[in-house]
């Protein structure tokens, strides 16, 4: 144990390091999300109602978009020369993986909570009269896209590859479950689409806790979370390979 949380350390202060993981998750998000609830506000809704949608949409945006931190952390150049020598150690595979994960996770969660920290008083925004369970949902969330990241990462033992897929893959996601602009009002078909969105659900779970204070979706949506962060995790541990990673 106290190997993993030596390995654990130095992940988690060489995420602090990279100046563009750092932004991309703090100055980024929080630039977007002023961008956009200004541009949204006056034609279809107030500022207040434009800003608190697209504070709660876009940190959605960026939770998912933590699988590619931690891709970043697991195969970065520099970083994974570092792991070579942990490999021909006799630490075994898993602090390998899961300190990645457990790293990237605690990175972005943390950043995130500091954008909502910062920007809810600046834009006289609330995420809910709880923000505690706000706060609780985002843990899974962010849990389960730092090892959707590694598990796709122990797949194709390439970060390229793997940050061009999730990329592209949360884009369009979020695309369809109504991240940028809701879709709800182009018609039957489209708006079906975007009930096939995962996204979709995550930001109705997300919103219904902020605007309604309504927990329906917690429980369901913590729970689903947790469920699909074991079996990553489970999926990290059968598919990763130190020959792989040579």
């Amino acid at each position: 144990m106290r190997r993993f949380f030596t390995i654990f350390k130095l992940d988690f202060a060489n995420l602090f390091k990279n100046p563009v993981l750092v932004n991309a998750n703090t100055c980024f998000s929080a630039l977007l999300i002023v961008i956009l609830g200004f541009l949204g506000s006056g034609n279809y809704a107030n500022s207040k109602t434009s800003y608190q949608y697209y504070l709660i949409s876009m940190l959605v945006f960026g939770i998912l978009n933590g699988a590619m931190t931690a891709s970043n952390c697991f195969m970065e150049r520099d970083i994974k020369k570092a792991n070579l020598r942990i490999i021909y150690s006799p630490v075994g595979s898993f602090p390998i993986y899961f300190s990645k994960i457990l790293a990237s996770f605690l990175f972005d969660y943390l950043l995130h909570i500091l954008v909502i920290a910062l920007l809810c008083p600046l834009l006289h925004v609330s995420i809910g009269v709880h923000p505690a369970y706000f706060i609780l949902l985002m843990a899974p969330m962010e849990f389960a896209a730092a090892a959707l990241g590694i598990f796709f990462c122990c797949i194709f033992h390439s970060e390229e590859a793997t940050s061009t897929l999730l990329s592209t893959t949360v884009s369009l996601l979020c695309v369809l479950g109504g991240t940028f602009f809701s879709l709800e009002g182009l018609g039957r078909t489209v708006a079906f689409l975007s009930r096939l969105s995962p996204v979709k659900w995550v930001n109705e779970a997300f919103f219904t806790l902020a605007c309604d204070n309504d927990r329906h979706y917690l429980l369901p949506m913590f729970s689903a979370a947790i469920l699909l962060s074991v079996l990553l995790v489970a999926g990290c541990s059968l598919t990763f390979k130190t020959e792989d990673y040579l």
